[in-house]
């Protein structure tokens, strides 16, 4: 990942979450499925690493941008211990070295302040017991523990008493699954997060499971694009679902929503040229919706190249985006990307697909007229052309 991918991803789960964690940055980025991750708690994978979407050390580079950066923001670290749900130690990697880069974890200095005054108090025990109990389901803990913390700390007993009110609520069979997802979303996860802290995922993921089963069935409806399984299984970290979900939807390419959550999902499983196909058909066929959501991508290098594509001059428009990616990296001119759509974005695209191949062999009479076609198309196109094919 480049530097400045890694730096946002670090902002984002320090505002979320008010830490960088290692273990759910992993589940965000899609380095490790969610479904391994459970396993791994319940004492069923000896270790972590085992079941990471890259290799040890492509991860641990990344994390090393992660603690310099922490560094740059004056973070403090602190190690971090797993255990399971019959309270065994859990291990992310066979060596000592890499077992503490991936349980230290990064977070304000005032907040460490606070944590380390009030880590051993009676109220502070008594939450982070109820926050595993929840998360466990130990339904005769939970009764126990929010007795204590009502005596002990009652605006934190509210906030759990409020959040797991909000849960029966969205849980209740009188509610339409389309507001079950507002809910879930707009209410019980800012809550959840703050509750919860680094921990939010394990109460939450839980629930976008059951509404995907709520609504596996369910045709997708653009005037309610989230109440549909290409959605809940997204943000319960099922890729597979999502993938066959869009699948079997007529037309799903037609749909820029389920375009980009496919492409997403493909990159989650690291399908990368699927993934970017999907992304070509979504600036080919919907360029201004892909210009809203591409900051959202999950893929670092395609978030890189919009990036650098953002500051060419001469400028070009979002749907010759595809084009120019080609031209930036020839090797997927050899890829076949098909898109059942018209237009000058489209054939672009071949065009530059037709100039890298053919530049193998040479400067010849074919590319030169090829390159009269590109200059003639798309004028500005064939200035970086040229540029990068002087």
């Amino acid at each position: 990942m480049s530097n400045q991918t890694i730096h946002n991803q670090v902002d984002l789960m320090l505002f979320e979450e008010g830490k960088f964690s290692v273990l759910n940055w992993l589940l965000r980025v899609g380095y490790l499925d969610y479904n391994d991750y459970q396993n791994w708690r319940k004492g069923e994978i000896p270790y972590l690493e085992d079941h990471f979407k890259a290799t040890a050390p492509a991860i641990i580079a990344d994390l090393e941008i992660a603690r310099r950066y922490a560094e740059k923001l004056k973070l403090e670290s602190s190690l971090h211990s797993y255990t399971s749900v019959t309270n065994q130690p859990l291990r992310f990697c066979r060596f000592p070295a890499n077992e503490i880069i991936f349980t230290t974890d990064y977070e304000p200095a005032q907040n460490r302040i606070q944590t380390d005054l009030f880590f051993d108090s009676a109220p502070a025990c008594a939450s982070n017991n109820l926050v595993r109990a929840i998360i466990d389901k130990r339904a005769d803990d939970v009764l126990l523990l929010m007795s204590q913390l009502k005596s002990l700390a009652p605006e934190k007993h509210q906030k759990f008493e409020y959040l797991l009110t909000l849960q029966d609520e969205m849980t209740s069979l009188g509610n339409t699954s389309n507001r079950k997802i507002k809910l879930l979303l707009q209410s019980i996860t800012p809550l959840a997060f703050e509750v919860f802290g680094q921990f939010a995922h394990d109460f939450l993921t839980p629930l976008w499971h059951e509404l995907s089963v709520e609504v596996a069935d369910r045709c997708f409806d653009a005037e309610s694009p989230e109440d549909h399984l290409s959605f809940t299984a997204f943000k319960g970290f099922q890729w597979q679902q999502v993938l066959s979900s869009i699948t079997r939807q007529a037309d799903w390419i037609k749909e820029p929503v389920l375009l980009f959550r496919y492409g997403e999902a493909c990159f989650k499983l690291n399908k990368e040229l699927e993934g970017l196909e999907s992304w070509f058909r979504l600036f080919l066929a919907f360029p201004n919706v892909a210009e809203t959501v591409v900051k959202s991508t999950c893929n670092r290098l395609l978030l890189d190249d919009w990036r650098q594509f953002n500051e060419l001059d001469p400028e070009l428009e979002p749907t010759f985006f595809p084009a120019w990616v080609v031209l930036n990296k020839p090797a997927l001119a050899k890829n076949v990307f098909s898109a059942d759509c018209a237009g000058v974005g489209k054939a672009s695209l071949q065009l530059m697909c037709s100039l890298v191949e053919k530049k193998e062999n040479g400067v010849n009479e074919s590319i030169i007229k090829l390159r009269a076609r590109l200059q003639q198309q798309n004028p500005k196109l064939f200035i970086h052309y040229m540029a990068a094919n002087p």
